[in-house]
């Protein structure tokens, strides 16, 4: 059985995978040695929070902080960016020169419908 420490990871690689079609990185091995810094307990509540939103009436798209583990860590709050260790190697999302700020693009956006995330979600479960 695949722990939740690892669906993060695969979850977060799948994200990547998505955004490099359009030319734009998302995250490094970094990322991944940072998620599995954090304890089983903790994934497995971001994982859950995440698919619940994902699979919610409304169904989670774009990217929003709902589907961040980062942002769910810190349970979106933006006075918590400057504690986020994505927002450190990568710069704050706010910020318009930001990894994020770079590639979240109108198409990007538009790109992360809730069918795409389903699709992930069943990939790893």
């Amino acid at each position: 059985m695949i722990t939740y420490k690892e669906r993060l990871v695969k979850f977060v690689k799948l994200k990547r995978n998505h955004i490099k079609k359009f030319g734009f990185v998302y995250a490094d091995h970094k990322d991944y040695k940072d998620i599995r810094s954090w304890s089983e307990k903790r994934c497995k509540k971001i994982y859950r929070d995440i698919v619940d939103g994902i699979t919610s009436y409304d169904g989670s798209n774009g990217l929003y902080n709902t589907t961040c583990p980062w942002c769910v860590y810190h349970k979106h709050e933006y006075d918590q960016c400057l504690l986020c260790n994505y927002g450190k190697r990568h710069g704050e999302c706010n910020e318009k020169d930001s990894l994020y700020g770079k590639y979240v693009t109108k198409e990007v956006e538009d790109s992360f419908t809730n069918e795409v995330y389903l699709d992930m979600i069943n990939k790893i479960d």
